[in-house]
This record gives structure tokens, C-alpha cells and sequence, in this order.
């Protein structure tokens, strides 16, 4: 008799695991998931945003089985591709570095490699969930392509991986649920009722354009209040530099060694120790580093500022909606000639931050169906995605808490000429 355990989750309720799904969350490299948090350093900000990419991943699964279910029922999907979209939605993140998105910059540079490298790499050579998935006939590079949006089906890549997908579905109101942030939350009953195949993947019916509109609104709110809020990416960067001075350090380096380089990642990958590496590592080592005072002063001054949320001041916040990119570089060069003729300071003691994050897809929004015909959202005439800037855009200037106010100094008379 089949196995079956529920895990209560807050935001679906009674998320079921059984046979392969069973499986694949009991084995180590999942586990570590749990120790993997989704909102690197939004606890400095909302104190309740803790909760990891474990919960976040279930949640995944569960949207991903409530469409695939009943889109099977309507005969536009075979039971292989629910369990094989399932599956792909349950292990979307089980690759992510310890703090997530405040290292990977900083890796993938490192690496000189793409994120989705190393999502196959644990997919495919992880020893343990190898073993669950072969013993489930499950192939590993199907999951692989349908993570990359490559797969034969372009139904199973949108539902992965596209400007409406599961992922996206799971986290904007959970993060909003454990930051308390109102605007983040969607009608996801109405979405996941309606989200059906078209021609080429993933449509909307027009009726369902309301739920539609509020989702990309909701993950504009969410940029701007959350995931690039100014004091949560102030410590985000903090954490870079700290950590790109830990490496140089011979006490540390051998404990770091194995994940400095790509080669180390994918050895201790296939060794069956990559579960290791995760939040308590990074911040582990960081506590010793204090603890046993190996650092330089310099050093030991930005790891205590990271503690004691010290860190950095925006003494330049100019957050805006943009059609391109091009419309931010401008100041940002002015900000990069400031920094460079008017102060003496160096990095880390400044920093100047510079994104531009797409609100939907420019290439492929989501469709919607009016009247037979698909359209992408922008294009629905009496949609109000007609008149939004596809990117919100970010530029800051960040000082260390001692040099604020010698930087706002000079950047009052530097712009005052």
C-alpha cells in the first residue's frame, strides 16, 4: 500500500505527497531546502519573512497538480505530463545558492556560468534524486528542458517557466502573506481556474484579464516594496563583498574551496554533499570568522555591520517605470562620474546599484484569448498593461553609515554645478 503523508502548508492548506514526490522531498539535496530562506535579508525590513524555498517549492507542485489535473480531465494532457510537470515545479529551485539571489550575482561572475547550469547539473548528477527518479522512470533531462523552457511542449514550458507560471503563481502571495505587504496578493483561485492551452503554450479567456492585470500589478508592488526594496538590497550587496573577502582568507578558503569554482560545485554534487551547502554554512562561517578575529579590521567592520544592521544608506534612490534600459543610463553615468571626481571613497564604502527588472515579458507576455483569436496582454485593447512600461528600473548609490552624510555633501554641490 502506497504511502501517503499531507504537510499542512499556510497558504494551500493540505499539500499531498506520495510516490515520487514523497521521494524526491525526503532526499538530502531537498531537505536542504529547508535551510535555504526566500527572502534573503527581508527580515531587516518585515521581521516575519522568513520562511524558506522548502515551503515555497511545495507550493509550486500543488498549483502546478490543481492546472495539470484538470487540464488531463479536459484531455489536453496525459498522465505522464501531469507527474513530469509536477515533478519539474517541485525541484524549479533546488539548485539555489545560500542566500539565494544576494550570492548568485557574485557566483555566476565568479563561475563565468548561467544559473540554469548548475539547476542541471544537481537535476541530473544529485546520486540520491537520481536514484528516486530512475526508480520512478521519471527522465532527468525532461525536467532539465522543461526548467530551461526547452522542452517539446510548449504547455509544460509556460507553466514552469513563463511570465504566468507556477513559480510566479506560489511566491507573490506567499511572500506578501509573510511580509504582510497587501498589494502583493492575487486572485490565484480565478487564475489557476481558467489558465488554459493555446496555440503555443499558456492563455488566458478574456473574462479572466481582471485576475490577469492584478497579477503583473501585484509583482510591480512587490519589486518595488520587497524584492529591491533599498535597505533589503543595501544588504544584499553588503553580504557580496563580505563574502568575496571571506574566499581570500586561508582559514576560510578551505572550507569554501569546494564551492568557489564550478568544477568544486559539480564534484560535490555528484559526491552527494552539495545538501551541505546552504544558509547555516554561509552564516556559520561568517561567526567563526568573528569569533576567532581572522579578518583585517576592514573586514570585520563590514561582517559586524551585516550582523547588526548597520549597513548601508541610500543616499540615492531613483526607482522609476521605463520602456528600456537606456532611460536610467544617463544618470547612472552621472552618479559613476560623481563617484569617481568627487569623492575618495572606494567600494566598499560606496556602491552603485543599477537594475532594470522587466514587470512582463517585452518578447512574451501572457496571452489572452478575445473572441478565438490570442493576443499578448499589451495588445487587449481594454487592458491597462497597454499603458504600463514593461521594467521598473532601479538606480542607487549606497554609502557605509559613516560616510553618508560626507557623500550627500558632495552630491548636494556636485549637482548643484
Amino acid at each position: 500500500m502506497e504511502k501517503i503523508a499531507y504537510v499542512y502548508d499556510e497558504l494551500h492548506g493540505y499539500v499531498k505527497l506520495a510516490g515520487v514526490f514523497s521521494d524526491i522531498v525526503s532526499t538530502r539535496v531537498f531537505q536542504r531546502l529547508r535551510r535555504i530562506r526566500q527572502l534573503p535579508f527581508a527580515w531587516y525590513v518585515y521581521p516575519g519573512a522568513t520562511h524558506t524555498r522548502f515551503s515555497h517549492s511545495l507550493g509550486s507542485m500543488y498549483i502546478a497538480g490543481l492546472i495539470a489535473q484538470r487540464l488531463s480531465e479536459e484531455g489536453f494532457m496525459t498522465k505522464d505530463d501531469v507527474l513530469l510537470v509536477k515533478v519539474s515545479a517541485l525541484l524549479h529551485d533546488i539548485a539555489h545558492a545560500p542566500y539565494s539571489h544576494s550570492l548568485e550575482p557574485l557566483l555566476m561572475e565568479l563561475w563565468g556560468r548561467e544559473w540554469g547550469d548548475l539547476v542541471e547539473a544537481v537535476v541530473t548528477q544529485d546520486p540520491e534524486l537520481n536514484e528516486v527518479m530512475r526508480k520512478h522512470g521519471i527522465d532527468a533531462n525532461e525536467v532539465v528542458s522543461i526548467l530551461r523552457g526547452k522542452s517539446g511542449s510548449s504547455l509544460l514550458n509556460d507553466m514552469v517557466s513563463s511570465d504566468i507560471d507556477v513559480d510566479r503563481l506560489d511566491y507573490l502571495p506567499r511572500d506578501a502573506y509573510h511580509t504582510g505587504v497587501a498589494y502583493g496578493r492575487i486572485d490565484l483561485h480565478r487564475l489557476v481556474s481558467f489558465l488554459s492551452p493555446g496555440s503555443s503554450g499558456i492563455v488566458v479567456p478574456l473574462k479572466a484579464l481582471n485576475a490577469l492585470e492584478s497579477f503583473y500589478v501585484a509583482r510591480l508592488h512587490m519589486y518595488k516594496a520587497v524584492y529591491y526594496h533599498k535597505t533589503i538590497t543595501g544588504y544584499q550587496i553588503l553580504l557580496r563583498n563580505v563574502y568575496s573577502e571571506l574566499m581570500k582568507y586561508r582559514e576560510l578558503g578551505d572550507l569554501l574551496e569546494t564551492y568557489m569554482n564550478f568544477s568544486g560545485i559539480l564534484k560535490a554534487i555528484r559526491e552527494g554533499v552539495y545538501h551541505l551547502w546552504d544558509d547555516s554554512l554561509v552564516s556559520g562561517l561568517l561567526n567563526v570568522a568573528l569569533a576567532r578575529r581572522v579578518l583585517s579590521p576592514a573586514v570585520e567592520d563590514l561582517a559586524s555591520k551585516l550582523l547588526s544592521r548597520r549597513g548601508y544608506k541610500a543616499v540615492v534612490n531613483d526607482v522609476r517605470m521605463c520602456w528600456s534600459e537606456r532611460e536610467i543610463v544617463t544618470r547612472a553615468r552621472e552618479l559613476e562620474a560623481f563617484v569617481e571626481s568627487e569623492v575618495s571613497l572606494v567600494p566598499p564604502k560606496v556602491a552603485l546599484f543599477v537594475e532594470t527588472l522587466p514587470v512582463y515579458s517585452t518578447e512574451r507576455p501572457a496571452r489572452v484569448l478575445v473572441g478565438g483569436e490570442e493576443r499578448g496582454v499589451v495588445e487587449v485593447e481594454e487592458s491597462i498593461m497597454r499603458y504600463m512600461p514593461p521594467c521598473v528600473c532601479f538606480v542607487r548609490l549606497y554609502a557605509l553609515p559613516e560616510y553618508e552624510e560626507e557623500v550627500r555633501s558632495a552630491l548636494a554641490k556636485f549637482f548643484k554645478h
